[in-house]
């Protein structure tokens, strides 16, 4: 009874990381038109109040563009990456960041991307838990960065 009830205690974290991995690439889309009842927040402010927090892709670029210190994580599958990159992104296994295996400063300010945003979400938080001081996650990934019309590199 004790060995069946820890190997199930063991099996239950990563099983949860699984369902969190299927279910979590699927982000809010909202449709053609429709606006956001949030109110607007200030861009990427130095000191964010928040250490973690989802970005339009308008948001990601524009930080792109005036912010060189950070650093871009794509957290797809080498095979996802036949559907193109954003530029400057470093290809980063998802379950490296699950695992605590990202080795960057915990001031870098990280900027995370996946194929809609889930995944990039759930990793998101798992680095505001591992101590990152400033993490982005690009909503709606970069299926949404392609709908807008933004360069990748392939």
């Amino acid at each position: 009874m004790h060995a069946s009830f820890a190997l199930s205690q063991r099996l239950l974290f990563p099983l949860i990381l699984i369902v969190l991995f299927i279910a979590g690439c699927s982000d809010d889309k909202m449709e053609v038109g429709q606006t956001s009842s949030t109110p607007e927040k200030p861009l990427f402010a130095q000191e964010p109040s928040s250490p973690f927090r989802s970005i339009t892709v308008a948001e990601a670029k524009e930080m792109i563009e005036k912010r060189p210190d950070i650093v871009i994580l794509d957290i797809r599958t080498p095979q996802e990456l036949r559907e193109g990159a954003i530029e400057g992104s470093t290809l980063v296994p998802f379950w490296a960041i699950m695992q605590n295996k990202l080795t960057l400063p915990k001031k870098t300010p990280i900027m995370l991307v996946c194929a809609v945003g889930g995944r990039s979400f759930a990793a998101g938080q798992m680095l505001v838990k591992y101590g990152y001081k400033e993490v982005y996650n690009v909503s709606g990934g970069l299926v949404a960065w392609k709908e807008s019309g933004l360069p990748v590199k392939y």
